[in-house]
């Protein structure tokens, strides 16, 4: 029964005046009218078969489709339009067929309009298109031209002549939109788009449409469609949308977040900045209500959740202050508010709130108070009051810590003349004169620094800075502040004097020197009078700063800083340039002398021994002079002057003074540059090794040879020990260099052992410096590991003058020398302060007579016998001795008769170089 209801809708759709044929699912012919059976039959029939089965297949994908076939014989055209019979589940249980004979009269056909007006009455106020895909021909009705203004037929009825009014933007748009349908992707085609209208605006309009008949083939034939002005809609909606993009702007400048919730669906919805507050991201469903428990504080969602429960149920609002939680544990403040919206009966129907986002303003707030509290507690800590003065009246209002710094009654009336009194004569008139210059020339802010005396006769200092307030075109008041600077005043009193006087002495700094020197350096060139400097140095200072102590130097200090100034003019200039250097300026003299008699007048004041708590102190001093002239025409210039002729002075004797000589000038330059070179001689490779042999007088074996130090540059200079050594112990250099020799001459005595030659010891010497070092000894210890040189067989030549600072470092370094058998030598015995109690306290096992006495044992008077006593002063503490600077047998042989043990000297050889050292031992045998 179904079926026949299917196949019977299935034939109402077809033009009843048409041939009928209704066919199984296999195609074959059920029944058929009697137009049906006048038409189809024989050749037909079978022709008809094979065209429809294309389209039977094309409506078993696509059931709602119908099939346009045109049958073309020599004795008949027509024209077959096939549907699908579809049963309940929408398969397929057999296919109609009507058929038009374009033999028979017309009004047999299907009336074009039918479909047409029967799609327009369901769109009754839009424009109603009909596309003829086949001929290109599309009619449309009036409402398509009268909706854009132009007249029935304005133009062509093609496809092509609609194409050219829509906008070129949205062209493509259509197409695809339309493509998408034709090729079945899309039911429905749908699209909307801007054509031009009669007076060449642009409207929108939504254009719709459906293919209604297809070949066998699958190509629509016809496609059907309505057009709808939607230009009001459009500017309706551009409205919405730019309301809504203020709106979130709004809400996102407020950091206000609003939501929605539909209970009965349980539906949420959430604006962006709401997404934002709470810190997830826009493209996820926010979580259901009962899920947001980890949204929030434990304490903020109970309240939540109970306002919550009581709005849904009672339809109460409320307004929290909640604390959210981001998911990276940011905690954010927010104010929660809801309300809720009832149906017509009551019920609530759904919710919507706010979340205001407050943490930036709770913070300010915070900020705010705690600024206030802070600037209260400073004006109190602080000592600054306010003050305001109103113009015509001359009434004054402070506030209670402006009373408390003038020391009055808080709450005294008070008017602004009663107050000048109490300032200094000073302070009034600079207070008068500001205030009335604001008033009558609107100055808008002034400051100054005044003195006021409180009732109890205190006298502050204060810092007033007044605004002027003007109304109506008219000083109004003055307001502002004043700060008690009274502290700051005579702190800035007394750093004045520590930044320009020494603390010590009271004696300008070099700062404060500097100042008035140039002052007075210009002074004396536009008067063309002479000016000169003298650069003071004392001498035996560190001495008495370390053997009386600090406190002894400071008080020494004070007292040659009295001295100097008695020895110079008011008008001249002492300063003191630090440690134990001070400066005279002389001003004004009548000739380069009067500076030489100052310099003995300072010198002999200095030299007189003074009284200290420790005991009597005596000191001298080396004095530099430069005159102000062509070589010295600047501060800088007579500085470097008067500081290199004060080092003549100390080369000279000390206690003495010299005036700047270029020459010694010269010499400290070339110092200078010593030991510019001597700190890249190492890295340069620059300097090597020496070697002497010290023969014993016994059986002339070479009981010990000599590392000597010497320097060539990389230009083939050659530079003196004598000139370079005491410029490295200076400046420091000598601890690497002191290190470099040492491994350099155990790695070449080692290489000598190695080779089979015999020798006894390896001597190097050791500076004075090096021995302060705590460090030096172990430096020794591995040099001769590394180069694996035994210890025993190392000698360390020393200086007398290394051995006069006694310490416990020193203690501690011999101490190590001796676990380890190296052998210690005092080397040019007799040249220094020669003190028998360090031959006795210290581990030493050589002594080595200084050349100087051994090449005049047989020429100078009294030599023999000096040589002789130094000898026999060694045995007797069991030392070692050895003879430097043998150069003839005849003093080899006065030696030999008075014992000495060992010789060295040109008389054996020179010092020879590594490998030259090596063909000399091997021919000793």
């Amino acid at each position: 029964m179904n079926a026949d209801h299917a196949f019977l809708a299935s034939l109402l759709q077809h033009p009843s005046r048409r041939a009928l044929l209704a066919l199984d699912a296999q195609g074959r012919v059920i029944v058929g009218n009697d137009r049906a059976r006048g038409l189809v039959g024989g050749q037909v029939e079978a022709d008809l078969r094979r065209a429809l089965a294309d389209g039977m297949a094309q409506l078993a994908e696509h059931p709602d489709r119908e099939i346009l076939h045109h049958h073309e014989a020599a004795d008949c055209k027509l024209d077959c339009l096939l549907r699908a019979v579809t049963g309940p589940d929408g398969g397929i249980l057999g296919y109609t067929v009507s058929i038009y004979s374009h033999d028979e009269a017309p009004d047999l056909a299907e009336s074009p309009d039918r479909a047409r007006w029967r799609y327009a009455l369901e769109n009754a106020q839009d424009g109603l298109w009909d596309w003829d895909a086949e001929r290109d021909q599309v009619y449309r009705s009036g409402r398509c031209f009268t909706m854009l203004g132009y007249s029935r037929d304005a133009f062509a009825g093609s496809f092509d002549a609609w194409q050219g009014l829509i906008h070129p933007d949205d062209r493509p748009r259509m197409k695809v939109a339309l493509h998408a349908h034709l090729t079945g992707e899309r039911e429905n085609y749908i699209v909307d788009y801007r054509v031009r209208d009669a007076n060449g605006r642009w409207r929108w309009v939504l254009d719709r449409g459906r293919a209604i008949t297809w070949d066998s083939v699958g190509k629509p034939q016809r496609v059907v469609g309505t057009h709808t002005d939607i230009h009001d809609y459009k500017q309706i909606e551009a409205q919405l949308r730019e309301r809504e993009l203020i709106l979130n702007q709004a809400q996102h400048v407020a950091h206000l977040g609003n939501w929605s919730w539909d209970p009965e669906n349980d539906r949420l919805w959430w604006s962006d900045e709401l997404y934002w507050i709470v810190g997830l991201s826009n493209t996820q469903s926010p979580p259901k209500f009962r899920n947001q428990r980890h949204l929030f504080t434990p304490e903020s969602y109970a309240r939540l959740h109970a306002a919550s429960v009581a709005l849904l149920k009672h339809a109460t609002p409320y307004a929290l202050e909640v604390v959210m939680l981001r998911p990276n544990g940011e905690r954010r403040i927010v104010q929660a508010r809801a309300e809720a919206i009832l149906s017509d009966d009551g019920r609530v129907q759904s919710l919507v709130g706010v979340l205001h986002d407050i943490t930036e303003q709770r913070a300010a707030e915070e900020n705010s108070r705690w600024r206030n509290d802070l600037l209260d507690r400073i004006a109190a800590m602080g000592r600054i009051g306010g003050f305001e003065l109103f113009v015509d009246t001359g009434e004054l209002h402070w506030t209670d810590e402006n009373y408390r710094i003038h020391g009055i009654e808080p709450g005294t009336p008070l008017r602004f003349e009663d107050t000048l009194p109490s300032y200094t004569p000073e302070s009034a008139q600079k207070l008068q004169s500001a205030f009335r210059r604001m008033i009558q020339e609107h100055v808008p802010e002034h400051s100054d620094e005044l003195c006021f005396v409180t009732p109890d006769e205190r006298r502050i200092w204060l810092r007033v800075t007044g605004s002027l307030e003007v109304r109506d075109g008219k000083p109004y008041r003055i307001t502002g502040l004043t700060q008690d600077i009274t502290e700051e005043h005579e702190a800035g009193e007394r750093i004045e004097q520590l930044a320009h006087y020494d603390t010590l002495t009271g004696l300008p700094n070099r700062f404060l020197f500097r100042e008035r020197a140039l002052e007075s350096i210009e002074l004396a060139h536009r008067t063309e009078k002479p000016l000169a400097l003298l650069f003071l140095d004392l001498d035996r200072f560190k001495y008495i700063n370390d053997t009386q102590g600090h406190e002894a130097g400071d008080l020494l200090l004070q007292e040659i800083s009295g001295r100097l100034r008695q020895c110079v003019r008011a008008s001249d200039l002492v300063g003191r340039l630090g440690g134990d250097e001070f400066l005279v300026l002389l001003r004004e003299i009548a000739r380069p002398e009067d500076a030489a008699v100052v310099a003995r007048k300072i010198i002999d004041a200095v030299g007189a021994p003074m009284e200290l708590a420790s005991g009597e102190a005596q000191v001298g001093c080396s004095i530099g002079i430069a005159i102000l002239g062509e070589n010295s025409a600047d501060l800088e210039a007579l500085l470097r002057a008067a500081d290199t002729a004060m080092y003549a002075a100390k080369d000279a004797g000390r206690n003495t003074f010299q005036f700047y000589n270029a020459s010694f000038y010269e010499r400290v330059q070339r110092r200078v540059t010593l030991e510019q070179e001597l700190r890249q001689a190492l890295a340069r490779d620059e300097l090597h090794l020496a070697f002497q042999p010290t023969i014993s007088m016994k059986d002339n074996a070479v009981a010990c040879i000599e590392a000597l130090l010497r320097w060539t540059t990389t230009a083939g200079e050659a530079r003196f020990p004598a000139e370079f050594i005491p410029v490295a112990e200076d400046c420091g250099e000598i601890l690497p260099i002191g290190r470099w020799v040492l491994g350099e001459a155990c790695r070449q005595a080692r290489q000598w052992h190695e080779a089979g030659l015999v020798f006894g010891r390896i001597a190097v010497n050791v500076s004075a410096l090096q021995l302060r070092d705590p460090e030096f000894a172990n430096h020794v210890i591995e040099a001769c590991e590394r180069e694996q040189w035994p210890t025993d067989r190392l000698v360390l030549e020393l200086t007398e003058s290394a051995l006069m600072r006694e310490s416990e470092v020193l203690r501690n370094t011999f101490a190590v020398f001796k676990a380890h058998g190296i052998t210690l030598s005092i080397d040019d015995f007799g040249t220094g302060f020669s003190n028998l109690g360090y031959l006795h306290r210290f581990p030493l096992r050589n002594l080595k007579i200084d050349r100087s006495f051994i090449s005049r044992m047989d020429t100078a008077p009294n030599m023999l016998e000096l040589t002789h006593a130094v000898v026999s002063l060694g045995h007797a503490l069991g030392l070692s001795v050895v003879a430097e600077g043998v150069e003839t047998e005849n003093v080899l042989q006065l030696l030999r008769q008075q014992g000495c043990d060992e010789a060295q000297g040109y008389l054996f050889t020179r010092p020879l170089a590594g490998e030259d050292m090596a063909t000399w031992l091997a021919a000793q045998g």
